[in-house]
C-alpha cells in the first residue's frame, strides 16, 4: 500500500474514533442541533454561571466549566460550527487540525497544497494575483480601499490595532511568505485584532498614502499611526513579537507583590483593575488586545507566574500558577469581582467576562463617553433608565459619604433592577457646567446634606431629573431617613409612570481622562517626526550625500550670484550718481520776496547750462558801468517769473566772455559767418534764454545790438531772428538813430516783458546748437 493511501486511511480513522470518544458539544450546552445563535448563547450564560470554579464547589467543576467554554466558542462561530458538524472538530482539537482547503472534499485530507507549495511549480504558482488562488483566500477576504482605511481601520486602531499585509502582482517573496501570513491572519483574528490586506497595484492611492515603497510589506497601526515592519527574516515568532511591540508599553503592566496594592487602588481613579496571570515570560497578544481596548476603564497589569516576582500575590489570591488566571477587582480589593481561570483563556471568553464588569460598584461620571454608557438614551417612559448621582466635592472628607452611599447602592441593587437603575457620582467643582444646567429643584438646605440627582437621559442633550428632596445626609442620624427615601422614590418611578418633573439641556461632561494641552502638542510633534524620520530613513546614504552636494552647491552659486548683482547695482548707482545733473538752482527765495541772480562764468557754466536739468537759464549781458542799473531793472521784470522752478535767472560780464558770446553767436550759423570787431556797448542788454539741457536757446536783442548785427549781414540778422521788432516806437528808433554814442540803460530792457510773452506762447524763434560752446 502506497504511503499516501495509508496516510489517509490513519486520518479518517483517528476522526472516527475522536468522534465517537468525545460528548457531543449539543448535549453539552443541553439544545438541539437546529438550535439559534441566540438560544446557544442563553444556555452557555445559564450554565457558566452554575458551573463556574468560584461559585460551584463540585470537584468537576473546572473541566466541566472548561468543557462548557469549549462548546460555547465551537458552536457561537458559524465555520467553527459547521466544521464540527462535518468532521467533528473542536476549538480544543484546532491546533492539531491539518489546515488543507484544497484537499480531498475540501476538508482536510491529504495536504495537496503543501506537496505541491511554492517552488515545485503547480498549485503554488500563484504570482498574488495572476495565479489559481481562490477568491475565498483568507488574504483576499481582508482586502480593503483607502477608503475603508481612513474611515473605519485607522479610528478604529485607537481601540484595535490593525495588522496590514502588503502584497501585488508577479511576487515571488509575497509568494513564499503567504502560508505564513495567512496562519498569522488566523491567529490574529482569534484574538481579537484588526486585519487588512493591500494589493498594491490594484489601489496605488492607499499604498501611497500607506508610504509603501516595496513588497512584500508588514505595516501595523496603532493610535491612527503607522508602523513599518522591517523584513529581513520572516516567521511566526518575527510577526507576534512585532504586533506585541505595536501595542504602548503602558497597555499591561508587569507587576510586582511591592506595587499590587497600590495598582488595586486604581479604583479611585475611576477604575476596575484586572490582573493576568499566566506562565508566559511575555504576554500575549491575547491579553494586550482586551487591555489596550478597555483601557479607558480598566486597568490591566501582568503577572509572570514562572517567576518569584508575584509569589504573595498569587498566594493570596490563590492563582495556580500552571494555568492562565484572569482577576477583576472593584472598590473591593480584598477578594476578586470575577476569576476565570483555564488551561488557556480564550479571547471571546476573557471579553465576556471583561464586559460584564467592566464598571465599579459607584463608577464616577468623568467624561461624556462614561456618562453615555452608564446612563444611556432611552425616550421610551416605560423602559426609562434612571441615573442616580451622588454631588460630592474632591476632598477626602466626602470619601465616607461615598461609601455609605456605595454600600446604599450594592445592597439595594438586588431589590431593584439593575439594568434600569445605575447608582454613580460626580465631582461638583470638576462638572460645574453640568451642575449649572440642573439648576431647578436644587433648594436651599438648612441642614448639611449631599444633593442626589435622579436623571432619565432621553436623547442627546435632553433629560429629565429632579433633586430628592431629604438629600443624602451627612449623619448618622438622617442617614437612615435618606435611604428609605431615595429607595421609595427610585420604586415609584420604576413601577408607575411618573414624570421626573424638571428638564434641561445637558451639556457634555468635563473629560477627566484627557491629556493636557502640552502632552497633546508632545505627541503631535513626536509623530510629525516620527513621519519624518521615516521618510528620510527610506532613501539610500547616498541620495543624502547627493542632496547635500546640490544644495551646496545651490547655495555657493547663489551666494556667488548675489555678490555679483550686489557689485553690479553699486557699479550702477555710482555710474547714476556721476551722470546725474545737479538740481536747478532756486530762482528766488521760499516766500518769492527776493529773486536769485546766478553770475554765469567758467565755473558755473555746467551747473546754469551745460549740465542743468529741463528748464531755460535766462542771463543778462551786462559791463562793468551798466551792471548795477541793469541788473536792478532786470530783477524787476523777472520778479513775476521767479515763482517757477524751472527757470533760472542770471548774468554774464561781457568784458570777461565777449569771445564766449561771439563763439555762441558763430555757432549758431554752423560757423558760415565770421562777426569782426564786436563792441561791448552795441551787446549790452541782450539777454538769452538758454535751455541747456535740448542745446536751444532764444535771444531777446535792444535797438543797438540789432542794428550792429544787422550791419554784418542781413541775413544773420535774419537767422538770428533780428528782423523781429521787441518794439515798434518809432520815436526810440529816432532817438538812437541821433544818439548812437549814448546808452540809454533804463530804455534797453523796456521790450523784455513784451519778449518774455512771445517766449512763453512759442512765437519767437529757437536758435538751435549742436553743442555748447566752453567759456
Amino acid at each position: 500500500m502506497s504511503s499516501p493511501a495509508l496516510f489517509v486511511r490513519v486520518a479518517v480513522l483517528l476522526a472516527v474514533l475522536a468522534l465517537a470518544f468525545s460528548e457531543d458539544l449539543y448535549q453539552v450546552l443541553g439544545v438541539s442541533k437546529g438550535a439559534s445563535t441566540k438560544e446557544i448563547k442563553a444556555a452557555y450564560k445559564k450554565l457558566a454561571r452554575e458551573w463556574h470554579p468560584d461559585k460551584n464547589k463540585d470537584p468537576e467543576a473546572t473541566d466541566r466549566f472548561t468543557k462548557i467554554n469549549e462548546a460555547y466558542e465551537t458552536l457561537s462561530d458559524e465555520k467553527r460550527r459547521r466544521d464540527y458538524d462535518n468532521f467533528g472538530y473542536t476549538t480544543a482539537q484546532e491546533q492539531n487540525k491539518p489546515r488543507h482547503p484544497g484537499g480531498f472534499g475540501g476538508g482536510g485530507g491529504f495536504p495537496f497544497d503543501d506537496f505541491f507549495g511554492p517552488g515545485f511549480g503547480f498549485g503554488g504558482f500563484e504570482f498574488n494575483g495572476f495565479g489559481s488562488r481562490q477568491a475565498t483566500s483568507i488574504i483576499d477576504k481582508h482586502l480593503t480601499t483607502l477608503r475603508n482605511f481612513e474611515t473605519k481601520l485607522q479610528p478604529e486602531s485607537h481601540k484595535k490595532p490593525c495588522f496590514v499585509y502588503a502584497f501585488g502582482n508577479f511576487c515571488f517573496n509575497c509568494m513564499r511568505m503567504e502560508h505564513i501570513i495567512e496562519k498569522f491572519i488566523e491567529e490574529l483574528e482569534n484574538v481579537g485584532l484588526c486585519v487588512a490586506t493591500v494589493h498594491v497595484h490594484r489601489n496605488p492611492d492607499l499604498a501611497s498614502h500607506l508610504r509603501i515603497h516595496n513588497i512584500p510589506g508588514l505595516l501595523g497601526v496603532v493610535n491612527g499611526r503607522v508602523t513599518h515592519m522591517k523584513i529581513e527574516y520572516i516567521s511566526l515568532q518575527h510577526l507576534r513579537d512585532f504586533v506585541r511591540q505595536l501595542f504602548p508599553k503602558t497597555t499591561l503592566k508587569r507587576l510586582k507583590d511591592t506595587e499590587a496594592d497600590t495598582f488595586l487602588n486604581n479604583w479611585r481613579n475611576n477604575l476596575v483593575t484586572a490582573i493576568v496571570f499566566s506562565p508566559r515570560s511575555e504576554p500575549s497578544a491575547r491579553f494586550l488586545a482586551p487591555a489596550f481596548f478597555h483601557r479607558d476603564r480598566i486597568a490591566f497589569a501582568y503577572v509572570c507566574t514562572s517567576v518569584d516576582d508575584g509569589l504573595e500575590l498569587m498566594k493570596r489570591f490563590n492563582v495556580n500558577k500552571r494555568r492562565e488566571t484572569l482577576l477583576m477587582f472593584n472598590e473591593d480589593t480584598s477578594s476578586p469581582l470575577a476569576t476565570i481561570s483555564m488551561q488557556q483563556l480564550s479571547h471571546s471568553t476573557m471579553e465576556d467576562v471583561i464586559t460584564s464588569n467592566r464598571f465599579l460598584s459607584l463608577p464616577r461620571l468623568s467624561s461624556q463617553s462614561v456618562f453615555d454608557e452608564l446612563c444611556p438614551k432611552e425616550p421610551k417612559l416605560k423602559r426609562r433608565k434612571l441615573c442616580v448621582a451622588l454631588v460630592t466635592n474632591k476632598i477626602e472628607e466626602h470619601d465616607v459619604h461615598r461609601e455609605k452611599f456605595r454600600q446604599f447602592a450594592m445592597s439595594i441593587s438586588l431589590k431593584l433592577n439593575p439594568d434600569r437603575v445605575r447608582f454613580v457620582y460626580l465631582f461638583e467643582e470638576v462638572q460645574q457646567k453640568v451642575i449649572q444646567a440642573l439648576t431647578k429643584g436644587n433648594s436651599t438646605r438648612t441642614t448639611k446634606v449631599l444633593e442626589v440627582a435622579i436623571i432619565w437621559h432621553q436623547d442627546d442633550r435632553r433629560v429629565s431629573y429632579e433633586f430628592l428632596e431629604q438629600g443624602w445626609s451627612l449623619d448618622d442620624d438622617g442617614l437612615a431617613v435618606s435611604r428609605a427615601a431615595l429607595q421609595k422614590r427610585l420604586t415609584e418611578l420604576l413601577e408607575t409612570d411618573h414624570l421626573l418633573p424638571y428638564r434641561a439641556i445637558m451639556p457634555d461632561f468635563y473629560n477627566e481622562h484627557a491629556l493636557s494641552l502640552l502632552t497633546r502638542m508632545y505627541y503631535k510633534i513626536y509623530d510629525w517626526g516620527d513621519r519624518i524620520w521615516f521618510f528620510l530613513a527610506g532613501y539610500h546614504p547616498t541620495t543624502y550625500i547627493m542632496t547635500f552636494m546640490a544644495i551646496g552647491m545651490l547655495a555657493s552659486m547663489s551666494f556667488i550670484i548675489k555678490k555679483m548683482a550686489e557689485a553690479e547695482e553699486a557699479d550702477v548707482r555710482r555710474q547714476m550718481r556721476s551722470a546725474r545733473k545737479p538740481p536747478r538752482p532756486p530762482s528766488s527765495t521760499p516766500d518769492n520776496q527776493t529773486i536769485h541772480l546766478y553770475e554765469l562764468r567758467d565755473v558755473t557754466f555746467n551747473n546754469l547750462v551745460k549740465e542743468a536739468d529741463t528748464g531755460l537759464t535766462i542771463i543778462v549781458l551786462v559791463d562793468e558801468d551798466s551792471k548795477d542799473k541793469l541788473l536792478r531793472k532786470f530783477a524787476e521784470i523777472m520778479q513775476p517769473y521767479s515763482r517757477y522752478s524751472a527757470l533760472t535767472f542770471g548774468f554774464m560780464r561781457l568784458e570777461y566772455y565777449i569771445a564766449w558770446y561771439q563763439h555762441l553767436l558763430e555757432t549758431s550759423l554752423s560757423n558760415k559767418v565770421t562777426l569782426n570787431s564786436i563792441n561791448i556797448r552795441n551787446c549790452i542788454g541782450t539777454v538769452l534764454a538758454l535751455n541747456g539741457y535740448r542745446k536751444y536757446y532764444y535771444i531777446y536783442h535792444p535797438r543797438r545790438a540789432q542794428k550792429w548785427i544787422c550791419s554784418q549781414s542781413r541775413s544773420v540778422g535774419q537767422a538770428m531772428g533780428f528782423m523781429d521788432s521787441d518794439s515798434d516806437s518809432d520815436t526810440e528808433a529816432h532817438r538812437e538813430a541821433e544818439n548812437d554814442d549814448v546808452l540809454f540803460v533804463n530804455e534797453l530792457l523796456s521790450g523784455l516783458p513784451i519778449w518774455m510773452d512771445r517766449v512763453f506762447d512759442g512765437s519767437v524763434r529757437k536758435v538751435r546748437l549742436d553743442y555748447w560752446p566752453e567759456m
